[in-house]
């Protein structure tokens, strides 16, 4: 996962996003992998490398217990401050694979699905990379149809952070055992914070078709043009004629 550093949106959601949620919304979860990768650092330029690889798969909804996780020799330093992130030494890292031995298995077992990454931008260049090296003509976007999950996050909350650890608060998965950052564990959470923003978009979505129809049915005011009215007056012999007529009543009344 593209380190868990937080970023932030201004854009708002109202009616002009509908149609981009909706986007989201019909994204078909009937087969996903959620997937995260930890890295040497965090540039490619440097030549950093990837350390670990974790995915979960996910079958409409559902956790079906499939999952891949490896820890890979990068044939790289690692960046002291990227062993803060996810705990991971040279020393842990000599005796495994390279990534062009686990190569096939990994492509196997995204192949032909949709996987969703939390700012996917920086595991896929890091993956992309690891196939050139490894001598793949395929690239993550040809083998898979990538969907990342921070863009859902960034429309559901316009402001704040929408790292993977925000969100699990926000949505109350639990992350007690996330004291590093691993590859496994954070896919595992992605999925589940995933699941749950999609409910919750399910949910805005449905609201804001529900203030359509209220608005719909409000009544429109009509209003109609104001025309100068004429004002006549009784002249003196026409008020004197209603003062005789009106004694004339009163008398016809007291008999």
């Amino acid at each position: 996962m593209g380190n868990s550093y937080g970023l932030q949106s201004s854009r708002s959601v109202g009616q002009r996003q509908l149609a981009s949620l909706s986007n989201h919304c019909s994204t078909a979860l009937a087969l996903t992998v959620f997937l995260d990768t930890e890295t040497t650092g965090l540039s490619l330029e440097d030549g950093h490398r990837i350390v670990s690889i974790g995915a979960t798969l996910v079958e409409d909804g559902l956790h079906t217990g499939e999952e891949f996780h490896e820890l890979i020799n990068p044939q790289h330093e690692i960046d002291p401050e990227a062993t803060e992130i996810h705990g991971l030494t040279q020393e842990d890292l000599r005796d495994k694979p390279t990534f062009p031995v686990i190569a096939d298995r990994f492509i196997q077992f995204v192949d032909g699905k949709e996987v969703c990454i939390h700012n996917a931008a920086f595991d896929v260049g890091f993956l992309d990379q690891e196939l050139e090296l490894a001598g793949y003509p395929e690239r993550m976007a040809a083998i898979c149809q990538v969907t990342d999950s921070m863009e859902l996050a960034k429309e559901l909350h316009p402001t704040g952070l929408v790292n993977l650890d925000t969100l699990c608060n926000k949505y109350g998965v639990d992350k007690t055992e996330r004291d590093k950052h691993g590859a496994l564990l954070d896919a595992q959470l992605l999925s589940e914070v995933y699941l749950k923003m999609q409910s919750s978009q399910i949910s805005l979505l449905s609201d804001i078709e529900q203030e359509k129809h209220e608005r719909n049915l409000e009544p429109i005011p009509i209003s109609f043009p104001r025309s100068n009215v004429r004002v006549v007056r009784a002249n003196s012999q026409e008020i004197e004629a209603h003062e005789a007529y009106m004694r004339k009543l009163a008398e016809t009344s007291s008999e």
